[in-house]
């Protein structure tokens, strides 16, 4: 058989100069087609890195369907739609104690969401909140999320997360309300980034399994794009953030078997929060969940009774929040379903986009249950 292969190239003498003639010639094609291959690839990545940082379709039907707090035992609640400043309208729930004035004394959690799914996939946990911490919740889908218009971005949801910020500190219930920023993964770097930019507004800050920013999570998630962290649009660098918060309180809830966000990104923001904080004082509190795993940590044993110990000593025994003026210059346009718990009404404007002047003159107190009582428009089964 070699007989007739080198007889074929004339011989061993001009098979040997054959082959080193071709071989220049192969290299030349197989490294040209691995750099067009590789920018190809790369390209692919970069266009479409947005889908597979916010999987906002998944699971099915995340993008028709989005379930009532109703239906998880919150009859009383509003259905907002908030216009941002870039004109995108985004939805969200206020759910609310059973009397305005319970509502008015209680403190409000806002709930920033992981990164697949909407807010009513999170109802079953913001209904333990609800309980445990008897607080008002505040839910939003980002843009692109759920029934919410646009599509996800960081500098999207940021203004997302301003935006309602800026709703329930312009709602005549919550205006003057303790606040808290709870942030499970993705929601967990949104809650540090509104804080480190308006701590004066919050009262606490919960964190569950979060990252220290995206190009240093690709490489756990996506080894093979680790050389190209560079190439990442979206940063959430909630390393950098979280040095900005000096005085809020933080309650981590980390799951040692996380197998997408490494345990130890979750360990170092605590140890950053620590360094700009008096940890004498114990308002950096760390609970970890040796069989936690990224999805399910919030249904470990004592996940929620840790939550409730650290909000007593935390939020409730913090001073009453005094309004500081500094918001109020998004001026978002809003419209509202309230539930009573058998009735919705449709309501335009339900914080009237109001001045933060006017909204200390009206509280507390100055709206009565009766004041500017909605007419009934439609009754729908939950």
């Amino acid at each position: 058989m070699l007989y007739v292969i080198l007889s074929y190239f004339g011989g061993a003498e001009n098979t040997v100069s054959s082959i080193w003639r071709w071989i220049p010639t192969a290299l030349y094609y197989s490294t040209v087609t691995s750099v067009v291959v590789s920018t190809l690839a790369l390209g692919i990545v970069y266009v479409f890195q947005r889908d597979m940082v916010y999987p906002a379709a998944f699971p099915a039907h995340s993008r028709e369907r989005v379930s009532l707090p109703s239906q998880f035992g919150m009859p009383h609640f509003d259905d907002i739609r908030l216009e941002t400043p870039d004109k995108v309208v985004i939805r969200g729930y206020l759910i609310k104690r059973a009397t305005d004035e319970e509502t008015r004394c209680a403190p409000t959690l806002i709930y920033f969401h992981a990164n697949a799914g909407n807010m009513g996939h999170r109802l079953p946990i913001a209904k333990h909140l609800y309980d445990k911490a008897g607080c008002n919740v505040f839910m939003l889908s980002y843009r692109g999320y759920g029934l919410s218009e646009g599509r996800p971005s960081e500098a999207g949801m940021r203004t997302d997360a301003l935006t309602a910020l800026e709703f329930i500190r312009s709602h005549p219930l919550t205006a003057t309300t303790k606040l808290v920023a709870y942030g499970q993964s993705l929601g967990g770097a949104v809650a540090i980034d509104i804080v480190a930019g308006h701590e004066a507004e919050f009262a606490g800050l919960i964190l569950e399994n979060t990252f220290l920013s995206i190009p240093k999570m690709i490489p756990s998630v996506l080894p093979i794009l680790k050389y190209v962290t560079f190439l990442s649009s979206e940063q959430w660098n909630s390393e950098q953030a979280i040095q900005h918060i000096e005085n809020v309180p933080i309650l981590f809830l980390s799951g040692l078997q996380d197998e997408l966000v490494p345990p130890p990104h979750m360990r170092h923001l605590f140890e950053l929060a620590a360094r700009n904080q008096d940890e004498k004082n114990k308002r950096i509190v760390w609970k970890e969940f040796t069989q936690g795993t990224h999805n399910d940590t919030c249904v470990q044993p004592t996940y929620f009774d840790c939550v409730a110990a650290w909000w007593k000593e935390a939020v409730d025994k913090a001073d009453p929040y005094v309004p500081t003026g500094r918001l109020g210059a998004l001026e978002a346009r809003d419209s509202v379903e309230k539930s009573d718990g058998e009735n919705i009404y449709h309501v335009e404007s339900a914080s009237v986009v109001r001045s933060l002047s006017d909204t200390e003159k009206d509280l507390p107190g100055a709206l009565s249950d009766t004041d500017d009582e909605p007419t009934p428009m439609q009754k729908k089964n939950d």
